[in-house]
């Protein structure tokens, strides 16, 4: 069906969709092109900053459904072929109730970084199938009249239908946001000014429906250049609370924006307009310019800032590496002239306890098990200190030897077991290896490994059981020794520095004040250095501890 031309003085077919003789001044161009572009500008520039930050993303979306929803209402005022017209009213009703679909991921986005949930989605999918099934049908579209040039279009019920659901979806989005914005104190500025802007956007983007039930069309456009002031408000948002470098985003929107004017060049026809264009492009070059060499000014002064501090970090670590020598050989020093009198008390107290000295009166004997006692912890202690010691130094010495670590650990599981029912404790031993349990390492810092770890499982056990349980994997030709009490256990927290030097559980005082937080530190350096590793494990506190100690297995 062709429109009369007595009431148009245009062509019924349009160059390239957009462009005809149907422009009331420069208000089409001016209401469409200009908020595409510039929503089309500040996505570019977001997605470039953070192409997977799903924020950047919903926001993508929006933006690129409303260029579709843009065009294809440009489409509208421009041509006069009916099909045209049918096709481009029939879908534009999509675009429209997906900038609200999109608004709402984007504020759960925002504040909850995480999208609506299932029931939320199956809403919105189940209030979108009506679209689907009814969009090219007479539930839609009833027609038009194509007796003037203004096509006033005959809508079905469907339109309303879909203007119903945007107004849900706006007071979805108010007060999803001003609830948020109530329950967190940190961010409820941002929050309702993110909410705010977002349901005034969709306010402003269905002003054209709202005035255009009254025939005023034209006016209702006005409402789309609410749209860059939206999308840049959100890139103010994402640039002032998602860290992204404002300088960087300014710099690059120039260059895009320069670009743009100097292509825009090429399909201009007038020299007046030429003449426009050329000073703005000269304007934004000199804004470009100036940022840039007042950029490069201030990196060249914070490069020889940096210059200067390195140096200065230089010789500070020089210094400290110097402390830090000078400090393991304190260490080292004061440990060896500690051991040699302590050796001597332990001695002459071993020995006064056996009578070798003469018979002593009983009262004595309580006394003199303290002092073995003590000076025994004592001589560990040291003992620890000077294994820290060597460790950091690089001296510790490692003789290799192949032995059968299921017989070690079954041997000093038999040492400890007395100590063990002293404590009121069961010391089980277990083992589930077919293999010979043979590993290259060195026997004695193996054995004090294993005494490091079976001993901290009987202090920290208040009552309960201690297992040591010996497994092998072939398959990864490793041998694993499993120390699991049912004592104090330990937190996620405790776990991740339990091995630092000097470190202890935050509960450990309760149970044993003694010790220095270095045994797990020592212990798991010397696995480490024999090719193995040593990992703790619990599920709580007051759950248990689970330590492994792992090795290599010979065969």
């Amino acid at each position: 069906m062709q429109i009369n031309p007595q009431y148009c003085s245009w062509d019924t077919e349009s160059t390239l969709l957009i462009f005809s003789d149907n422009v009331y001044g420069s208000l089409v161009y001016y209401s469409h092109l200009f908020p595409v572009l510039s929503v089309l500008l500040f996505t570019i520039i977001l997605l470039w900053q953070n192409p997977k930050d799903k924020i950047v993303l919903s926001l993508a979306f929006i933006s690129f459904v409303f260029t579709c929803w843009s065009l294809s209402d440009l489409v509208l005022w421009a041509t006069a072929n009916p099909d045209h017209t049918m096709f481009f009213w029939s879908i534009i009703i999509h675009f429209e109730l997906l900038v609200y679909i999109g608004s709402l991921h984007f504020i759960y986005y925002y504040i909850t970084n995480n999208a609506p949930g299932l029931f939320a989605k199956s809403l919105l999918l189940i209030a979108y199938v009506p679209l689907i099934l009814f969009t090219h049908t007479s539930v839609n579209l009833l027609g038009f009249d194509f007796r003037n040039c203004f096509r006033s279009v005959i809508e079905g019920p469907l339109p309303m239908y879909v203007y119903a659901l945007e107004v849900i979806i706006a007071l979805w989005i108010l007060a999803f946001g001003v609830y948020h914005g109530i329950q967190t104190q940190k961010r409820r500025s941002e929050i309702f000014i993110a909410t705010g802007g977002t349901f005034l956007f969709l306010i402003s983007f269905s002003l054209g429906n709202i005035i255009g039930s009254f025939e005023f069309w034209e006016l209702g456009l006005y409402g789309l250049f609410s749209v860059p002031v939206f999308i840049g408000l959100l890139a103010y948002l994402t640039i002032r609370y998602k860290t992204i470098n404002s300088k960087l985003i300014s710099t690059q929107a120039l260059i895009l924006g320069i670009c743009v004017l100097i292509l825009s060049i090429l399909f201009i026809r007038s020299i007046e307009n030429v003449r426009i264009v050329t000073v703005i492009t000269v304007i934004l070059v000199g804004i470009l310019g100036y940022i840039l060499s007042k950029s490069v000014k201030h990196e060249i002064k914070q490069r020889e800032e940096i210059e200067q501090l390195a140096i200065g970090l230089g010789r500070a670590n020089e210094r400290l590496q110097e402390l830090d020598k000078l400090k393991s050989e304190f260490v080292s020093i004061a440990s060896h002239q500690l051991r040699s009198p302590l050796t001597a008390i332990r001695g002459y107290g071993s020995m006064l306890r056996e009578g070798s000295f003469g018979k002593l009166p009983e009262t004595t004997n309580d006394p003199l098990d303290r002092i073995n006692e003590s000076a025994k912890l004592m001589a560990m202690s040291i003992e620890d200190f000077l294994s820290v010691s060597r460790i950091e130094s690089g001296n510790m010495k490692y003789e290799l030897s192949d032995f059968n670590l299921n017989e070690q650990a079954k041997h000093i599981v038999d040492d400890l077991r007395t100590e063990a029912l002293k404590a009121g404790l069961v010391l089980y031993y277990k083992s589930d290896i077919t293999s010979q349990g043979f590993v290259t390492a060195d026997i004695g810092k193996t054995q004090q490994i294993l005494h490091n770890l079976i001993n901290n499982s009987l202090k920290y056990t208040k009552k309960g059981t201690v297992t040591v349980y010996v497994h092998e994997s072939k398959k990864l030709k490793k041998l694993y020794i499993e120390i699991i009490d049912t004592g104090i256990g330990m937190s996620q927290e405790t776990i991740e520095t339990i091995f630092g030097k000097f470190s202890r559980a935050k509960n450990a005082n309760s149970v044993n004040i003694k010790g220095t937080g270095l045994g797990l530190f020592v212990a798991r350096e010397m696995a480490r250095a024999m090719q193995g590793d040593i990992t703790a494990h619990s599920k709580g506190d007051g759950k248990g501890s689970h330590f492994v100690l792992e090795l290599p297995l010979l065969r």
